[in-house]
């Protein structure tokens, strides 16, 4: 019914720098365009990747074709799977229109001004700049462009990394932005009559065993005329056995008039298989077909995977999957900043990665991946965090807020199908003027569309109920911020890794440390004269954070080498401590964890726990440990007192399977420094509930006055004496909660 004439491969390009090729009335580029050098380029592709690493502006594209033969009753559609950023489209002289956005495919309709059975002649113009004011940004691509983890030109920080204004050395000010024609493109021809967009929407009732589905259908008449029309809508297993369920489908007719129509049906599912996440069960999948007929001939078909499934999250920020609570452990991820050069076997991947670390969220910070991403996170039961593509601060004129509107429209369409979506997050980390102003109308659009995902605000700022709409002045929101901050870098921007104990927040969008990759991967991305001796300038641009090493881990070693064990082992450290205190804190106010970041999207320093390379960190591993989903821990402290050195040990086991494990066995024992035994104990831990967090055993021990540290080590031994867990603990010296530094001691802010 479709037909599809691929038009990728090689094209021809034109860098205008500064944007002068189309100046005048007559547009020779356009209506003249042998008049100019052009040169090849492969589509798809960023030009940054095709040959023109440096170039930011205008780039013009030209492809010339040979179109079929004219077909009755068809129309000819030109189609762009994505253009970054904007783009303007010619075909053969007549403009056709532009759009904006990197993210999502767009068709123009061509029957008119294609030149049937000979050469035509495609010309796009594409625009990819950098803000000159990016603390108030004017391109909505969020962390694909903009952000500390992609090549930035900052001078190194004492605190934290939010400074207002790019004129300050210390502001992060982006390189480089992609641009190109990055996606497909192909001439279809389709029926003048024509299945558009589909969207599903199931709601569950009469407590999961019965799920209404609507199947809104957007149609195309370009018949001119009146045209009835009879639509059937089946819904089909996708992923598990149809044997034993009953048929599901639905015939209904209408009346179309010349234009675009949306249809919608309702469809009944009796006893539905649900999507799951991956931990807490399968996530079935089905798949919507809709025929469409005139006279009784089919003439257009379509269809779309979805999920039935029910996703809510209350005022403590506790998930409920299809009723079932789950606490989240996560990761903040984005591929590559070239999305182009990924591909599915590149996301499976990364997806067996986060699967192998238990993970069951992940964040796409501020963009959204290739469609094969959202397909495998289906497939597989990986729930998404999902950004709308704002990140940082923004020119929060009327001007580009409705042009915000309109692409956080568009973005949350493309992807609304979708079960693995449960949030959708407005602005990561936006500013007051932003806050009041942009973010206000981003949720209001979202609002609009989706009713079946919980919507968030700003990514950075938690509260118990909706974040304030407003704040009238500058210090009621710095006053606000600190308190209320959903990111943890106690041990990185401020206070010790030692401190974990002492945070209890609601969820956690954000934490983690920067290392450096192993040598074999600095190796492939810093020339040998600038990695060792390093050279700041080379290293800070790659996102390496000199100022903040320093004070947390101090001077620099003599060796490259015990520099990346140094690093590493610090962000081990980090994970160990924060994860497991988050997690025996499980449902006692956290009810979720989500560490930053997953995967380099460059070749950088910085936060991520698996480097550009695919080659992970000992950070990844430490984390594989820390979120397995049967965990012992051990909690406790030193306390020097006037006469005796008193320690406390806390052994906890966090479970978290749906099931109760019963007749396990916790034996663990205190040492010094020197491995000499202090205390060996043995608890039984006759039944661990499902879902559950618990305390099994505490003791205070009194010691003489000597050394201050002390270490824990311990397994969890099922019935059968295996040994099927394992951990270890530094005690440190207890610490007076009031000389904790926090988020407002060191003004952390937006």
């Amino acid at each position: 019914m479709h037909q599809e004439w691929s038009l990728q491969g090689v094209w021809q390009c034109l860098p205008d720098k500064e944007n002068i090729l189309e100046n005048g009335i007559e547009n020779k580029i356009v209506y003249a365009p042998e008049t100019h050098p052009w040169q090849e380029i492969i589509v798809p592709s960023h030009w940054q990747k095709a040959g023109f690493e440096q170039h930011q502006g205008a780039m013009w594209y030209r492809k010339k074709f040979l179109a079929p033969n004219k077909q009755e009753n068809v129309g000819y559609h030109l189609h762009f799977g994505g253009v970054d950023y904007f783009s303007e489209v010619w075909l053969n002289g007549v403009y056709l229109g532009a759009h904006e956005g990197d993210f999502d495919p767009f068709t123009f309709s061509v029957t008119g001004f294609l030149r049937f059975g000979t050469e035509n002649e495609l010309i796009v113009k594409v625009m990819s700049v950098v803000d000159k004011k990016p603390e108030r940004k004017e391109i909505a691509k969020g962390g694909l462009y903009h952000w500390d983890c992609l090549p930035v030109r900052q001078e190194g920080l004492s605190d934290c990394p939010e400074v207002p204004s790019a004129a300050s050395a210390h502001y992060p000010n982006p390189l480089v932005n992609p641009g190109g024609i990055w996606k497909d493109v192909a001439l279809i021809a389709k029926p003048i009559v024509h299945i558009g967009r589909l969207r599903i929407t199931p709601h569950l009732r009469d407590e999961y065993t019965k799920a209404n589905v609507y199947v809104d259908i957007e149609i195309h008449n370009e018949t001119g005329q009146e045209q009835d029309i009879e639509l059937r809508v089946e819904l089909t297993p996708y992923n598990f056995p149809k044997e034993g369920r009953e048929d599901i489908s639905q015939v209904s007719s209408a009346f179309l008039r010349p234009g675009i129509l949306n249809h919608t049906t309702r469809l009944t599912v009796q006893n539905p298989a649900l999507w799951w996440s991956w931990d807490l069960g399968n996530p079935h999948l089905y798949t919507a077909i809709v025929e469409m007929k005139i006279d009784g001939t089919v003439i257009d078909s379509s269809s779309e995977v979805f999920g039935i499934r029910e996703i809510t999250r209350d005022k403590k920020w506790q998930f409920r999957l299809n009723g079932e609570r789950i606490f989240i452990k996560g990761n903040n991820y984005l591929s590559d900043q070239f999305l182009s050069l990924m591909t599915a076997s590149q996301y499976e991947q990364d997806i067996q990665m986060m699967l192998d670390a238990y993970m069951n969220m992940t964040r796409l910070f501020a963009h959204a991946e290739k469609p094969d991403f959202y397909r495998l996170c289906d497939e597989k039961g990986i729930m998404i965090f999902q950004d709308l593509p704002f990140q940082w601060g923004y020119r929060s004129d009327g001007e580009f807020i409705t042009r915000a509107a309109n692409v956080a429209r568009r973005y949350v369409e493309m992807l609304y199908n979708h079960p693995s979506i449960v949030l959708w997050c407005c602005h990561s980390e936006s500013r007051l003027h932003d806050y009041n102003k942009l973010d206000n109308v981003l949720m209001e659009t979202v609002k609009s569309i989706d009713v079946t995902r919980p919507i968030h605000k700003n990514s950075v700022l938690i509260d118990q109920g909706e974040l304030p709409a407003f704040f009238a002045t500058w210090e009621e929101f710095a006053k606000y911020v600190p308190n209320h901050l959903s990111v943890n870098w106690v041990g990185w921007y401020w206070g010790k890794i030692t401190d974990a104990e002492f945070y209890n927040p609601m969820f956690i969008t954000e934490y983690g440390t920067q290392s450096l990759p192993d040598e074999e991967s600095l190796k492939k991305f810093i020339v040998e004269e600038k990695l060792w001796p390093l050279d700041m300038e080379t290293w800070r641009m790659r996102g390496f954070q000199n100022n903040i090493y320093a004070k947390m881990m101090g001077d620099y070693p003599t060796t490259l080498g015990e520099l990346v064990e140094r690093t590493q082992e610090y962000q081990v450290q980090f994970y160990k401590e924060h994860t497991e205190a988050l997690r025996r804190k499980k449902y006692n106010n956290v009810n979720g964890i989500m560490q930053f970041h997953f995967v380099n999207t460059w070749p950088a320093i910085d936060w991520a726990i698996v480097d550009y390379y695919r080659r992970p960190k000992k950070a990844y591993y430490a984390v594989v440990h820390a979120f397995a989903p049967l965990q012992l821990s051990f909690a406790g402290h030193v306390e020097r007192l006037k006469d005796v050195l008193r320690i406390t040990m806390e052994a906890w086991i966090v479970n978290d399977y749906r099931h109760e494990l019963e007749g396990h066995e916790i034996s663990y024992r205190l040492l010094a420094l020197d491995n000499t035994v202090i205390e060996e104990r043995a608890v039984l831990a006759p039944l661990i509930a499902p879902d559950s967090s618990r305390c099994f055993d505490q003791a205070i021990l009194d010691l003489p006055l000597t050394e201050d540290v002390y270490r824990i080590e311990g397994e969890l031994r099922d019935k059968g004496g295996n040994i099927i867990a394992r951990n270890t603990k530094i005690l440190f010296p207890r610490i007076n909660v009031a000389e904790v530094e926090t988020a407002a001691h060191v003004n952390a802010g937006l």
